[in-house]
């Protein structure tokens, strides 16, 4: 018998419930397990086993995802099939499932698959990662102060931003939990937080789902709440919570408009590649009143360019040598997240949203 390969996106179905696949008989939905064959090796080389290990991926190889759409604008575009078909891509190095339509010019072709049926349990129902998700907590107390980390865009430097939040604090002697709300099932963010100290970490996928893309904006909030009721749980000093993509994407924008979601964050981080894309964030996250501390991100590889950012929006630049000598908890606590921005560049030169005028 072939050794089939379950992967990191399936981890909330208990491994033993999955007794083989059925044939589809209706079209496949966001959370669906699903066996496949690798037919030729693209983008993805490797899968996240369960544990998030990767392992190598051959031709011949079966392996169990789950179905899911990504928005990825340096990677793929992709959907779950609206029907049932033979083939379809691998995704992620989770696991994740769905057909590409579009990639960006630097990434190479995804692996190839070829679907062997829905995983099902021993009834030979299908199994759906939906019918698996941490429930919510009841009661509890709102202790620990949320920090929300988001972003220009994907690779602007979120998840190093976050994790450095956690570190730094963690050092100060402080217990931080922290959580992915949005994004597409990988084991490499939830380790690199974990590495840096936060304790629990989870993600969306704890909740249920392979990928949040075209969640609508109710499982989104559901989302939410499931994951800070498990943070809360263990009585942080912080919470940490990253948003991934950038404030233009559609959940993000959707949470961020949403005034459940905000209502309970007490400091934001926002990570940027550059100085107009921290000016434009900056505006964003004001016009929706919410508590900005400090940009972050790509853009502190330079010290240039943070100079840049401080001056044309008037807030405070942090890299990761700066959090980590102290400067964090002490803007925290002082939460005051504005310089002053007379004089910045000319008298005037800059309103007070940060835009030229």
């Amino acid at each position: 018998m072939p050794l089939i390969k379950h992967s990191l996106a399936t981890h909330c179905v208990p491994a033993d419930l999955l007794a083989g696949a059925v044939p589809f008989s209706r079209p496949p939905r966001v959370g669906d397990l699903v066996v496949a064959e690798v037919l030729k090796v693209g983008r993805h080389t490797t899968v996240e086993n369960r544990g998030g290990v990767a392992t190598y991926l051959f031709p011949g190889d079966t392996i169990v995802g789950v179905f899911g759409n990504r928005y990825a604008t340096d990677q793929y575009e992709a959907y779950v099939p609206d029907q049932a078909v033979a083939e379809c891509d691998l995704l992620s190095a989770g696991g994740v499932c769905g057909e590409v339509v579009s990639r960006h010019a630097s990434m190479a072709p995804p692996t190839r698959l070829r679907l062997l049926g829905l995983g099902c349990d021993g009834r030979g129902r299908p199994l759906n990662t939906r019918d698996f998700a941490l429930p919510l907590l009841d009661g509890g107390d709102d202790r620990g102060e949320v920090i929300l980390v988001v972003g220009s865009s994907m690779n602007a430097g979120k998840t190093t931003t976050a994790g450095t939040i956690v570190r730094a604090l963690s050092r100060a002697g402080s217990t931080v939990a922290a959580a992915k709300v949005t994004g597409t099932a990988s084991g490499k963010d939830g380790r690199y937080l974990g590495s840096c100290g936060a304790r629990p970490m989870l993600d969306f996928t704890d909740a249920g789902f392979p990928s949040t893309y075209l969640a609508s904006l109710d499982e989104l909030l559901r989302v939410h709440r499931v994951l800070l009721s498990h943070l809360r749980a263990v009585h942080p000093d912080y919470i940490v919570l990253e948003v991934a993509d950038g404030v233009v994407q559609r959940e993000t924008r959707l949470l961020l408009d949403s005034a459940e979601f905000c209502r309970g964050i007490a400091h934001v981080l926002f990570a940027a590649g550059d100085s107009l894309s921290a000016a434009t964030g900056v505006r964003l996250l004001r016009e929706r009143g919410l508590p900005l501390r400090a940009v972050s991100g790509a853009v502190t590889q330079s010290e240039l360019a943070m100079r840049e950012v401080e001056e044309v929006t008037g807030v405070r630049c942090l890299g990761t040598e700066q959090m980590m000598a102290g400067e964090l908890p002490g803007l925290l606590r002082g939460a005051r997240p504005a310089l002053s921005l007379v004089g910045a560049v000319g008298t005037n030169a800059f309103a007070p949203n940060g835009l030229a005028v």
